[in-house]
């Protein structure tokens, strides 16, 4: 038998540690799209290589808090720019009352564009509303913030945005008058971080064509907007808005006309890949329209495909569908959490289904896997997954939404209703659990690595290649914490912010800054947190 020669041994001894260590293939970066750590959101499973802070945990001093009040729900999602030639880059906020744009190292306000259709909030209207917010009950808050976000959340979809290489700010709009448009906002002072900001040009959507509020906004890889509104209206449009391209995804039947956000046909995002595919989930589909570069299709013969899943509670998938698998070599899948009363994760071939795939028994034969999300916080655990998978390698991570939804869908089912004040910041509602799922290319089958129990309080959570970590807000004892979840083990270390309305979430993105701080929309939708532990003193 033919041997090695001795160093060519000692070679791949040596080389065997880096082949098990070796990182998974990253999703291919867009080059119409800002390089920066959040250009779009839900961008390919809210994924960064920028390293965020890796402990250990403490209490974090004042010093290393950044707060900054930009009106409600303007912080959602915090995007961030390409540099300037001056080397500055810009976050991009709003979409209810303005626009503004800060600093992308010092978070300082750098302009702002009013909107007028909508009620203006100050700054001591914003701090007026979190103090009375931190001096009352549980309840009373929630219904304070229902009655607070009612309007922002009604006529503007704000949360699902992007910025393009051209440093512009895309953006869904709905006016007083109802009229939907598609906005786009730049510098007045081309290579100015704190020129002016101006309307550059807007899409205002034939009402013939669609009247529902535009869902979510991204880029294709050669450079068209994609867009979806919330009745499944998909359309491609160049950059100047000269072209169209428009279709009508599959449906059951007429839409009926509700003004319940949880009813919408379509109520995530949307995602793209590199090679034209568009991937929507709606009510009772999973979606992938094909780009061809010159037309948009729904044919099988393109490169399109449409499957159902179940979707027991008739309100559908709550997550953006995210791909899985880049390497060539790699499967290559899209993900996504059912509709069904605690929820199973599904994954779906997303090119071509491989000729030996049989399928599995019930299911469409384009899903390749299906396992129940469980977090194993209790026996009678109530699972609702409203956010989008993050999605690392073959790795996926999934956490709680607020349970007492799934409570009040079945109770409806049954013609009875529940208290809405029941929310995740009540006792017994937390959002707690999240799990790390993992596909399995040699089984073809998905399986559970590991389970958290900590209480992810309803956020939207990132993750980190560069330090392996998946970043979440929490709570603890009262107390807002950044969760700072190991991927590999699923151990949680957090940093505590404090017991201040102004530190809450509330169900806003999670996001890497380009220092490695972390940024979220907070404050009950009323302002923006940057954290940097590693900050010596505060932001000016």
């Amino acid at each position: 038998m033919n041997r090695l020669p001795r160093h060519w041994l000692a070679l791949l001894l040596t080389a065997l540690p880096l082949l098990a260590t070796a990182k998974p293939a990253e999703p291919p970066r867009n080059p119409y799209l800002a390089d920066s750590t959040y250009p779009v959101a839900h961008g390919y499973g809210d994924f960064t290589t920028v390293a965020g802070p890796i402990g250990p945990g403490r209490q974090l001093r004042p010093t290393e808090i950044v707060w900054k009040g930009v009106g409600p729900i303007n912080g959602y999602a915090p995007t961030f720019s390409n540099p300037y030639p001056n080397g500055k880059r810009v976050l991009w906020v709003g979409g209810y009352d303005r626009i503004s744009k800060l600093d992308g190292d010092t978070f300082a306000v750098l302009t702002t564009y009013g909107l007028g259709d909508n009620t203006y909030f100050g700054a001591e209207e914003i701090e007026r509303h979190i103090y009375t917010m931190d001096h009352m009950s549980d309840k009373d808050v929630a219904l304070y913030e229902q009655k607070l976000w009612r309007n922002p959340y009604r006529y503007v979809q704000s949360a699902y945005r992007m910025v393009s290489a051209e440093n512009e700010l895309y953006i869904p709009h709905r006016s007083a008058d109802g009229s939907v448009a598609l906005r786009v906002y730049g510098d007045a002072e081309a290579g100015n971080p704190a020129s002016d900001i101006v309307l550059k040009r807007e899409w205002k959507v034939p009402t013939e064509l669609s009247r529902a509020t535009i869902m979510s906004v991204s880029m294709t890889h050669d450079g068209w907007v994609v867009m979806v509104t919330q009745d499944g209206v998909l359309a491609v449009l160049s950059r100047d808005f000269s072209k169209v391209n428009a279709l009508k995804l599959p449906r059951k039947g007429e839409e009926p006309a509700d003004s319940n956000f949880f009813n919408a046909f379509v109520r995530n995002g949307l995602t793209v890949d590199d090679k034209g595919g568009i991937y929507v989930v709606t009510r009772d589909y999973m979606d992938r329209a094909q780009w061809t570069g010159e037309k948009l299709s729904l044919d099988e013969a393109d490169g399109a495909w449409v499957a159902p899943y179940p979707n027991e509670l008739g309100v559908g998938s709550g997550t953006t569908p995210t791909p899985m698998g880049w390497g060539p070599n790699e499967d290559h899948l899209v993900v996504v959490a059912d509709g069904t009363r605690g929820n199973q994760l599904l994954a779906f071939w997303r090119d071509a289904i491989p000729a030996d795939w049989k399928g599995l028994p019930g299911y469409d034969r384009r899903v390749a896997g299906v396992t129940p999300v469980t977090f194993g916080v209790s026996p009678k655990e109530v699972v609702q997954v409203e956010n989008a998978a993050l999605v690392y390698g073959y790795g996926a991570f999934m956490n709680n939404f607020d349970n007492s939804y799934v409570e009040q869908q079945l109770a409806a089912a049954k013609g009875k209703k529940l208290a809405s004040e029941k929310t995740v910041h009540m006792p017994g509602h937390e959002a707690a659990g999240g799990s790390r799922i993992e596909w399995d290319p040699k089984t073809r089958t998905l399986k559970t690595l590991w389970r958290s129990q900590v209480n992810f309080v309803n956020t939207v959570c990132t993750i980190s290649g560069g330090s392996d970590k998946v970043y979440c807000w929490g709570q603890r004892k009262k107390n807002w914490t950044l969760e700072i979840v190991d991927w590999k083990t699923g151990a949680s270390d957090y940093y505590t912010l404090g017991k201040s309305k102004r530190y809450d979430a509330l169900g806003g993105p999670v996001v890497v800054g380009p220092h490695g701080e972390i940024v979220c929309g907070c404050s009950g939708g009323l302002g923006l947190i940057a954290v940097n532990p590693k900050s010596k003193a505060a932001h000016k």
